[in-house]
């Protein structure tokens, strides 16, 4: 059988690619880093699913190119046959598993909730969530058996009543993520207070799902306070992306439909249960980036561990001039003046609560024990601009960890907004030997939510109840 020159170029092609896509490995520390499952012990999930499509296309074009004559067409028929038979079978499969008891969310508004009057289970335990973690990975906080218990609105709540005395606005560090029903700060706050308190918060949420909850549910239930709870992490977002989420381009529906795929969800747990533990324990070249953590605080046997992702310093890094600046501010602090309003509007009162992330809170604690190299190193794992020396980095860090919430605070005094900050409570438990976060997520612990359940209530003592 002798291939012509078209031929013998595409199969050169396809060895020559599948070549180097096994040959380059990924940047294992970054992976590392981020908590991303790293694949044979050297590529990403993502370079290794483009091995994986590569030797699938390798292996179609052999079967058909390795062919001339009547043998060639034939094959190109039977691939093109197969596909359309095959295509349509496991979409059709695809949408039957999209079960609603299968659906964590009902997304029938922006305001989007949780099916209603249905309780999750699971078990969370605090361990490292990839197979090939820190040189020095500790033990975590322990073993959590979840239930998660939502109400006939889809929110997270035990209680059904018409009105509620505080009604609270945020994210899974108000919704309450890898705890069960009696952790969740909310629900602290009305055990020490003996107020009726209503959770809004949902995973996923922002400001701009606050203030539509508010608007839908929020309002409705005649609330004394509503306290909403910025978590700095990921709730400082542009007025553009905010555009996009109200209307999704096609493209972007499509990729969502794609991301809650059962099939395609399955087949990554398969692959990943099968690779990421082949080489997890392979011996790393250069650790200089990662060895420094997790962050043992307090010093000695008595010690709680942290971990954060570099994002987290990133965030640090910003100063508050250039925050002040910063679109990613400037959209948030519009929804938070409009959810103001809306409580002025009808009498109640507006409190924002902070909530920072965990690097905000242990960073500053350790930063003299700490190698500025290597902190400085891991900055730069998620960092493209050009950082400082590595001391100068480290020294910038602990002066501007609290830029964003003074940004936040200032504001607030001249919008005449009550600010309760969480993050001195929090550090000083953590100083005391109180394990606030946990170590492998990055979500606080039930500890840490009482913590932050007392704080607020520090701050609302006068709430008169229905």
């Amino acid at each position: 059988m002798k291939l012509i020159l078209r031929q013998k170029i595409w199969l050169t092609i396809v060895v020559v690619a599948n070549l180097l896509l096994w040959i380059i490995p990924s940047d294992v520390v970054e992976q590392i880093a981020r908590g991303r499952q790293t694949m044979l012990g050297r590529y990403s999930r993502t370079h290794f699913y483009w091995i994986l499509g590569a030797a699938v296309i390798s292996i179609i074009s052999f079967y058909i190119d390795w062919s001339t004559g009547k043998t060639y067409k034939r094959r190109w028929f039977q691939f093109i046959a197969t596909t359309l038979l095959l295509a349509p079978t496991l979409a059709v499969v695809d949408f039957l598993l999209r079960t609603p008891q299968g659906q964590h969310y009902i997304r029938d508004s922006i305001a989007y909730h949780r099916p209603v009057d249905s309780t999750f289970t699971d078990v969370f335990e605090d361990r490292p969530p990839t197979y090939r973690t820190y040189p020095n990975a500790a033990a975590g906080f322990g073993r959590i058996e979840c239930e998660l218990t939502t109400d006939s609105r889809g929110y997270r709540n035990r209680s059904r009543l018409d009105r509620y005395d505080i009604v609270v606005l945020g994210d899974s560090f108000t919704e309450g993520s890898s705890v069960t029903d009696d952790d969740p700060w909310p629900v602290r706050l009305s055990k020490h207070s003996g107020l009726s308190v209503y959770n809004l918060g949902m995973s996923g949420y922002d400001p701009l799902h606050y203030l539509q909850s508010l608007k839908e549910l929020g309002l409705s239930l005649k609330p004394k306070v509503v306290v909403c709870m910025i978590y700095e992490g990921n709730d400082f977002r542009s007025a553009k992306t905010d555009r996009k989420r109200k209307n999704p381009s096609v493209s972007k529906r499509f990729k969502g439909y794609v991301k809650r795929s059962p099939l395609l969800n399955g087949l990554d747990r398969l692959l990943i249960e099968t690779f990421a533990p082949i080489g997890s324990a392979a011996e790393l070249p250069d650790t200089t980036a990662i060895d420094w953590l997790p962050l043992a605080i307090p010093a000695g046997a008595s010690a709680n561990f942290y971990t954060f992702a570099p994002k987290q310093l990133r965030d640090l890094y910003e100063s508050r001039e250039e925050f002040s600046r910063d679109k990613h501010w400037l959209n948030p602090r519009r929804q938070i003046a409009e959810m103001n309003e809306l409580c002025k509007g009808v009498g109640c009162k507006f409190v924002l609560a902070y909530a920072p992330t965990k690097a905000h809170v242990v960073l500053p604690v350790v930063a003299d024990e700490l190698r500025p190299e290597s902190v400085r190193a891991f900055m730069a794992l998620r960092y493209k601009k050009e950082l400082p020396e590595a001391d100068v980095l480290l020294k910038y860090l602990v002066e501007r960890a609290d830029a964003r919430e003074d940004v936040l605070s200032q504001w607030c005094k001249r919008e005449g907004i009550a600010l309760i900050s969480t993050t001195a409570p929090l550090r000083e438990a953590a100083i005391d030997g109180m394990q606030v976060y946990f170590t492998y997520d990055q979500h606080w612990t039930p500890d840490g939510h009482d913590v932050v359940a007392r704080t607020v209530l520090d701050h609302l003592s006068d709430v008169p109840r229905w």
